[in-house]
């Protein structure tokens, strides 16, 4: 069992780019905290620095408090499941598996039975004499999860482990991860691109962004109370709706002029953000307690089954307002609709992209 703790950490290549800006983070014991963001955020060079991969050049990494910036990465007591897999073509699975402990010297019996009991473990047990070119995507990725299960390390680390499988396969192995790392309670680091592994695999997400963190905790308390409009955008699918807005008095002003009564704590005049989510924009004929009400016109459909989803323009406003309607709704391309949100389901925020606290009591409660 341990604890990770990542203090200040910094990553500057001798180019002059800096990948990494003072990482602050603790990852209890037993935990599972996914690191999430775009494409070139800094996620993998962190996970990298963990893995002794690559060295850091400002800041402390310790593991259950002992230094680690210094060890190699044999010498970390830290197990790396990779995208690409990573195994030895010419070697059984039993043999992939059992590769790192036969060159730390494990007895042969210790290997046989840790090997034997993972591999049932990870449903491997009548493919242990074959070889990585005769498995399926997802076997291969189990393989790769056996041999970092048999080391018995004391962090996990997953570089993106599934992005190389198909979806229905994505959705199998990730519950089948979340099993795995919940029976077995170890500390576990786990990196991706993909918004929905990170929701519904994590005990706490950290969302980066250019080398910074922009927030941290868990995934419905980021979903419902994103600490920057990148946090709001980047968890959702659909993404969340802005509208750009002036503060007036009582609230904001729309593009279209109409106004919305926020208690929100801008001043006067001054450009902000205002977000909502497509699950939060209602038919105005549903809703009492409207912030505003907004006359849009559909101009396209997606049914989904169980939902539909209505892009739709609101006059002044350049860019489409989702909205996610029942799967039998009526909605037709060219139709006027009446859309209303309330104040405790609406996000402000201000031209820096921080979100701005509204300053009704029971708003703020809510969010």
């Amino acid at each position: 069992m341990a604890t990770l703790r990542l203090n200040g950490i910094r990553k500057r290549y001798p180019n002059g780019i800096t990948a990494l800006h003072g990482i602050d983070l603790d990852v209890g014991d037993g935990e599972l905290m996914v690191v999430v963001g775009p494409s070139g955020c800094g996620k993998s060079t962190l996970l990298r620095t963990l893995a002794g991969l690559e060295s850091i050049t400002e800041g402390e990494l310790t593991i259950n408090d002992q230094r680690v910036n210094a060890l190699e990465p044999a010498e970390r007591d830290i197990a790396m499941v990779f995208q690409n897999y990573a195994l030895y073509p010419h070697m059984s699975v039993f043999d992939n598996m059992a590769y790192a402990l036969k060159n730390r010297g494990t007895p042969k019996d210790e290997i046989r039975r840790r090997v034997t009991e993972t591999a049932q473990l990870l449903d491997l047990a009548e493919l242990l004499d074959r070889r990585p070119r005769q498995l399926s995507g997802g076997q291969r990725q189990r393989v790769a999860m056996g041999r970092a299960i048999v080391r018995e390390p004391q962090v996990f680390l997953f570089d993106e482990p599934l992005s190389n499988l198909d979806a229905k396969l994505r959705v199998q192995m990730r519950l089948e991860i979340r099993r795995l790392q919940k029976r077995l309670a170890v500390t576990s680091v786990y990196v991706t691109h993909d918004q929905v592994e990170a929701m519904t695999l994590a005990d706490r997400l950290v969302v980066m962004n250019g080398g910074h963190v922009e927030q941290c905790g868990t995934p419905m308390a980021l979903y419902e109370q994103p600490a920057t409009r990148f946090v709001a955008s980047f968890l959702g699918s659909p993404a969340m709706n802005f509208l750009p807005v002036t503060a007036h008095r009582g609230g904001v002003v729309l593009p279209n002029g109409n106004p919305v009564a926020l208690p929100v704590a801008i001043p006067e005049g001054r450009a902000a953000t205002l977000g909502v989510r497509p699950e939060h924009l209602i038919e105005a004929t549903s809703m009492s307690d409207a912030a505003a009400v907004l006359d849009v016109t559909v101009e396209m459909l997606e049914p989904l089954g169980a939902d539909t989803l209505a892009y739709t323009r609101l006059p002044g406003l350049e860019e489409w307002l989702v909205v996610r309607l029942d799967g039998t709704h009526a909605a037709r391309e060219g139709q006027r609709l009446s859309l209303a949100f309330s104040v405790v389901n609406c996000h402000v925020f201000d031209s820096q992209g921080a979100r701005v606290p509204l300053t009704d009591p029971e708003a703020q409660a809510c969010q």
